[in-house]
C-alpha cells in the first residue's frame, strides 16, 4: 500500500513538473514568434519603403514584349488581356486572376499599399479591405490609384488564373486582419489574400518568404510579369 502511495506521489510530481515545462515552453515560443514576425515586419518596410522609391510605371514599349510573351503562354488569356490594354481609359486594370498593386493606400498601421485580384468578369476584383473584409468592388483600379500595376503570372495556364480569382471570391465575407498569417484561413489583408489564392493554384508568389508577403513582395516575384 505504501509502495502504491509513493508511485502516485511521484506520478504526480512528474506530471506537474512536465506540465510546468510545456508551459514554459509554450510561452518561451510564443515571445520568440512575435520577436521575429516583429522583426519580419520591420524588414517588409525597408523593402516597401525601397519600392517606392524604385516605382516606375510599366512603358508601352515593356507592356508590348511582355504581352508578346504571354501570347505564347496563354493565348487566351492574351487575348482579354489586349482587348483590355486598348479600353485603359475604362479604368479598369487587369482581366481574370489579373494582380494588382499599388503603394498609394497607407493607414497609421500598414504602409505598404494595397493588392487585389480580378475577378472573371474583370468589371470587378477581389480585395481584403480595412473595416469591411474580403469584399468584391468594382474594378476602377487605374482611376482609384495613382501608382498602380499590373500582373499576369509567368506560365500560368488559363485555368490557373480563374481557379485563383474563384479562390479569393470564396473568402468574400471574412474579416480583415493585420495579424493574419500564410497560415490563416479566416482573415486576411490584402496582399496575404492574393498569395493565398496563387498559392492555392501551385504559385508561391511572395519574393522573400515568411509569414508576411507585401505588395513589394509580389512585384518583386520573378514570376510575375508586368504588362
Amino acid at each position: 500500500m505504501k509502495l502504491k502511495l509513493k508511485v502516485l506521489i511521484a506520478t504526480a510530481v512528474l506530471c506537474s513538473s512536465l506540465s510546468t515545462v510545456t508551459s514554459n515552453t509554450l510561452a518561451n515560443n510564443k515571445v520568440t514568434t512575435e520577436q521575429q514576425l516583429q522583426a519580419e515586419w520591420e524588414k517588409e518596410e525597408r523593402e516597401t519603403q525601397q519600392a517606392i522609391k524604385n516605382f516606375q510605371p510599366t512603358t508601352a514599349e515593356e507592356s508590348r514584349k511582355n504581352l508578346e510573351a504571354l501570347k505564347k503562354m496563354a493565348p487566351e488569356k492574351y487575348e482579354e488581356a489586349t482587348k483590355v490594354n486598348i479600353l485603359a481609359n475604362s479604368g479598369k486594370m487587369g482581366t481574370v486572376g489579373d494582380i494588382l498593386i499599388t503603394y498609394d493606400n497607407k493607414t497609421s498601421v500598414w504602409a505598404h499599399g494595397h493588392a487585389a485580384i480580378v475577378r472573371d468578369n474583370n468589371d470587378y476584383i477581389v480585395e481584403a479591405w480595412p473595416d469591411v473584409g474580403v469584399r468584391v468592388y468594382q474594378n476602377n483600379w487605374a482611376n482609384r490609384f495613382s501608382t498602380k500595376k499590373k500582373f499576369y503570372v509567368k506560365d500560368a495556364s488559363y485555368s490557373k488564373y480563374d481557379s485563383a480569382q474563384k479562390w479569393a471570391y470564396y473568402q468574400v465575407g471574412d474579416p480583415y486582419s493585420l495579424t493574419a498569417t500564410k497560415d490563416s484561413v479566416d482573415k486576411f489583408y490584402c496582399s496575404q489574400l492574393v498569395w493565398k489564392a496563387w498559392n492555392n493554384t501551385g504559385y508561391d508568389l511572395d519574393a522573400d518568404g515568411g509569414q508576411i508577403v507585401t505588395p513589394a513582395d509580389l512585384e518583386e516575384h520573378s514570376l510575375t510579369i508586368a504588362y
